[in-house]
């Protein structure tokens, strides 16, 4: 058995997977796949490249047809052998996850071949990515598959399914929380909702924190909440919490609370404890465009005890893709609410109904 091993360099994954299929066949597998920066001067100007290392397998006969065997090597030290195991189980690793993500289906030709490979590399999961190219692949002609409008189009449909939207509208008296992990630029979020309820809906507003482990978290919302003429609050106990929340009738209340790591079960039970004795109308949790979808996916999960009735999607300008974030949102099935771009308050914050999510997931596959 002689292995065949290449590296195919490309500008992008899709057209490296057509490489390594037209010289080594269907049956190649794929090793390893890395970015690699080629050209320009001192790393100025140099172009980023797609290097996929794929190796294929193949018999090695002499002239009488018979097979040829390698000898096999000599071990003298078990920490030797030992080593090449553990060499050989660590490619089967790769080998086994590339093959279950990133090589491209034979059954699908081109351009969809292409389009399931980007799905991959933008969050989505291998069976879901063969879904929605079977799906589209199925209903169009081979002459409507050259229509790059009509492969935007079906792949729009698609996507739309996936997004749920809510727009709020802030009426009191209600009581509105706010969680979510740390870094997620929750209070500043609370901020920007804070000005648009006060200033653009000129509804009575109370704002209270329950963030009493970060001082400055603190004190940058009651400057914000000076400065917008709310009354401001620090709520140290739940007990105190719920005193607070009995006294809400003619306006509305807007709770920050403490950002923990989803990891931090014992945190997430302590922030549980207020929100039941304030017993909210609205449970904003608030997660990073940011993350990973599985990092996502892991947020939402823990977070559940809360009972998020909402979600706000935060960082959109600093995100590369939207894919793998707004499928693991629609998988829980609850509605997006508002997605903020920015650190500016009050004007970095949107309603998710006013930007055209759909339009973006697409570009991310097309272009």
């Amino acid at each position: 058995m002689v292995m065949e091993l290449k590296k195919f360099l490309a500008s992008n994954m899709a057209e490296a997977m057509i490489r390594v299929k037209n010289e080594l066949g269907s049956d190649a597998v794929i090793l390893q796949t890395r970015r690699v920066r080629k050209g320009g001067f001192l790393g100025i100007g140099s172009k980023l490249y797609v290097e996929v290392t794929a190796f294929k397998e193949e018999d090695d006969k002499s002239n009488h047809g018979e097979r040829v065997y390698q000898k096999a090597p000599n071990y003298e030290d078990v920490d030797e052998l030992k080593s090449e195991l553990h060499g050989i189980k660590s490619t089967l690793e790769i080998v086994n996850k590339k093959l279950s993500s990133t090589q491209i289906n034979a059954n699908f030709p081109e351009p969809f071949g292409s389009i399931y490979i980007k799905l991959i590399e933008n969050g989505m999961k291998s069976n879901e990515a063969s879904s929605i190219v079977e799906d589209i692949s199925q209903e169009m002609s081979s002459v409507e598959a050259r229509d790059k409008g009509k492969i935007s189009s079906a792949l729009r449909k698609r996507f739309e399914n996936m997004i749920k939207t809510e727009r709020i509208k802030f009426i009191p008296p209600s009581k509105i929380v706010l969680v979510g992990p740390t870094g997620v630029g929750k209070t500043t979020t609370l901020a920007k909702i804070a000005a648009m309820i006060k200033i653009k809906e000129k509804q009575p507003l109370n704002v209270v924190t329950l963030d009493t482990y970060r001082i400055a978290a603190a004190q940058q919302l009651k400057t914000y909440a000076d400065i917008m003429h709310i009354p401001f609050k620090v709520v140290y106990t739940p007990e105190e919490s719920e005193k607070i929340s009995s006294k809400v009738s003619g306006e509305i209340l807007l709770v920050d609370t403490a950002g923990r790591s989803q990891k931090n079960e014992l945190k997430i039970t302590e922030i549980t404890s207020y929100i039941q004795n304030i017993d909210p109308d609205i449970v904003f949790l608030v997660v990073d465009a940011t993350k990973k979808r599985d990092n996502l996916e892991d947020v939402i999960k823990r977070f559940s005890v809360v009972n998020p009735s909402h979600f706000i999607l935060t960082k959109l300008d600093e995100t590369t893709s939207l894919l793998g974030v707004i499928k693991a949102l629609s998988d829980f099935n609850i509605p997006l609410s508002f997605i903020t771009n920015g650190q500016n308050v009050p004007d970095d914050i949107m309603y998710a109904d006013e930007i055209d999510i759909p339009s973006l997931m697409v570009k991310e596959v097309l272009e």
